[in-house]
């Protein structure tokens, strides 16, 4: 019975240590800070513009203008912003774009003055930023539609004789290689690639069968039709998604109009879903897996481009919500955060503002009017980091970065200026680590990038993986003491009782 109060007074200890050791996290918006350091003053450089840039370990690439080498690679981790490399010297551009990751290397498309538009790939040194193959030695080989799959990268290009077609590369020249020449005396005008099992799928157009559904494993005899879908013109397959076993996509059978099918890579496994709109197009599109459902957009014919789910079946694909009714509401730029799927769309009350689903109809609901009254604040470039979900949206009078947690949604402060803004709605937002990266302008800076640190992203450094001198580590140490002092104590009021 002594010991009853000894035990409280270690588990209260227990309890006070615990709550002292776990860091608190900040909960007001973190500041952008401008990095001025690549053409400083009022010009712009342009930084982080549009959307061209890729991660490869702790840096962020991306096309930049110093204004003295034009359009190069650079590279940058918030801290230290530096040019990859001068790929075309002097005042001409390299202009690189397309930047897209394949194992240790950046690969994207660049001029070097000499050669034309050909493919390039860095390593984030200036020696190690190459030319891969000059694809077309009298003009531009123009790669593009970049896609990592299997042990290849994949990509269009022009040689010169074939006309656009399906092209990979190992990284070297001699690996650098025509896949197949689907269109013999033209085109295929290949797009939409989309790994699905142990193919690459996209769309494609032969000399018959128009635009219709492709599939390659990297070799020419497996880079095959899979389906005539419309049977004497296009299908034109897009939005590949896969779902429950399947690449869901849209098509057009020249019967029932752009309509929601799918396919396990066969032919007779290629089939339609649901013809939503019946006599029309359902066009459905935005497609996003979220819980046991793919959610889309699409158009019913009665009640308008609204949010749509399907588990796969005809009778299971069912409209969610009429958002607008009497109009559409749409469904754009699904987003997974936390238990909810996020996106733009809007009602007849608000525009285009931030909404979220729980795959129900009463749990599909508007979080913020961003734009307060019919005007439309568009969120979109959504990226989630640490327990925000960030993204672009215009309040009306001017457009911003914004912060959302499901409960509260706030506008990131940037630095006192009262002339700093984002440019334009089309700037990107990137993450790297626990930093959030975009593009914005202000009359003393010009365009440049900006990066912040969300500190919600990881825990500070007084956290259970600190050294000997973290709280979390003093606060085990101590703890230790105390329980082996109660422990002590125990035995002895123990020992007393016993004699």
């Amino acid at each position: 019975m002594p010991a009853k109060p000894l035990r409280r007074s270690a588990v209260l200890t227990l309890a006070l240590l615990m709550a002292a050791a776990v860091p608190v996290r900040a909960t007001t918006p973190p500041t952008f800070t401008v990095v001025d350091s690549i053409r400083p003053g009022s010009d712009s450089s342009f930084g982080l513009n549009w959307s061209d840039s890729d991660v490869i370990g702790d840096y962020l690439y991306f096309a930049a203008d110093d204004g003295t080498s034009g359009s190069e690679l650079w590279r940058t981790n918030g801290t230290s912003t530096t040019l990859v490399k001068d790929i075309n010297v002097g005042l001409g551009a390299g202009s690189p774009g397309d930047l897209t990751a394949f194992g240790d290397y950046i690969y994207f498309r660049a001029d070097d003055g000499v050669t034309g538009f050909e493919l390039w790939r860095t390593d984030g040194t200036a020696a190690g930023t190459t030319l891969v193959k000059d694809i077309d030695v009298v003009g531009s080989g123009n790669p593009g539609t970049f896609t990592p799959y299997s042990s290849h990268f994949y990509f269009t290009a022009d040689d010169g004789t074939n006309g656009t077609e399906l092209w990979r590369t190992d990284g070297t020249a001699a690996g650098t290689t025509l896949v197949k020449n689907i269109n013999v005396g033209g085109s295929s005008n290949i797009s939409n690639f989309k790994v699905y099992g142990a193919y690459l799928y996209f769309q494609a157009e032969d000399s018959t069968n128009g635009a219709e559904l492709w599939r390659t494993d990297g070799t020419a005899a497996g880079t095959t039709l899979v389906k005539d879908i419309n049977v004497g013109g296009s299908g034109f397959p897009g939005f590949f998604t896969e779902f429950g076993g399947y690449l869901y996509f849209q098509a057009d059978d020249g019967t029932n109009g752009a309509e929601l099918w799918r396919t396990d890579g066969t032919a007779a496994g290629t089939t339609l879903v649901k013809d939503i709109n019946v006599g029309g197009n359902g066009s459905p599109a935005a497609f996003a897996v979220f819980g046991s459902n793919l959610y889309f957009q699409a158009d019913d014919g009665t009640n308008g481009a609204e949010l749509w789910r399907t588990d796969g079946t005809a009778a299971g694909t069912t409209l969610v919500k009429d958002i607008n009714v009497g109009g559409s509401g749409e469904f754009l730029y699904p987003t997974i955060f936390g238990a909810y799927l996020y996106f733009n769309a809007m009602d007849s009350t608000t525009g285009y503002e931030l909404w979220r689903t729980d795959g129900t109809t009463a749990g599909t609901s508007r979080i913020e009017d961003i734009n307060v009254g019919v005007g439309a604040s568009f969120p979109w470039n959504f990226n989630t980091l640490g327990d925000y979900l960030y993204f672009v949206a215009n309040d009306g009078t001017s457009i911003g970065v914004y912060r959302s947690n499901g409960t509260v949604t706030e506008r990131v402060p940037f630095p006192i200026d009262s002339d700093q803004s984002i440019a334009c709605m089309c700037v990107p937002l990137t993450t790297l680590g626990g930093r959030l990266f975009s593009s914005m302008y202000s009359l003393a800076t010009g365009n440049e990038f900006a990066y912040l640190d969300e500190p919600s992203y990881v825990l500070p450094e007084t956290n259970r993986t600190g050294g000997a001198s973290s709280a979390w580590t003093v606060a085990l140490s101590t703890l230790a003491l105390v329980t082996l002092a109660a422990g002590a104590g125990l035995r002895r009021r123990r020992g007393v009782a016993q004699r």
